[in-house]
């Protein structure tokens, strides 16, 4: 039981980072679009969108793996 408490507490410590790291990219990403048009800022743009939809299913992710962990330790 008290491996499972620590595993959630690590899962949802993780899911807390990825929310985390993705409003901070996604407000640098919102402030390219503040200046001027440039090939760089597009690119950054574009892969600060990308990372941010890596982050929402990492995010996505570990939610389902704190669900399961609670179920598993309601279970014992």
């Amino acid at each position: 039981m008290e491996h499972l408490k620590e595993q959630l507490k690590y899962e949802t410590e993780l899911l807390r980072l990825a929310w985390v790291t993705a409003v901070a990219i996604g407000g640098g990403a919102m402030s390219l679009l503040l200046g001027e048009a440039t090939t760089l800022r597009a690119g950054l743009l574009g892969l600060g969108f990308l990372l941010i939809l890596v982050l929402v299913s990492v995010g996505a992710r570990q939610d389902t793996t704190i669900r399961r962990l609670l179920r598993d330790m309601e279970g014992k």
